[in-house]
């Protein structure tokens, strides 16, 4: 009886593990796709004030 407890122990152990590694990454994600937005955002505000100021100094 003792060897199938320790054997579910460890089978939670690595689901655990799984659930853990599994987090890391999905936080890593979220914080680079934030990161990823913002330049985006920043990069389209910068390409259309430029865009403005060249239409007004054409007209």
């Amino acid at each position: 009886m003792k060897r199938k407890a320790q054997g579910a122990i460890e089978y939670l152990f690595m689901i655990a593990a799984a659930l853990v590694i599994v987090l890391i990454v999905w936080r890593q994600l979220q914080g680079r796709g934030s990161k990823a937005n913002e330049i985006a955002t920043n990069a389209e505000n910068e390409i259309s004030n430029e865009l403005d100021s060249q239409i007004s100094t054409n007209s």
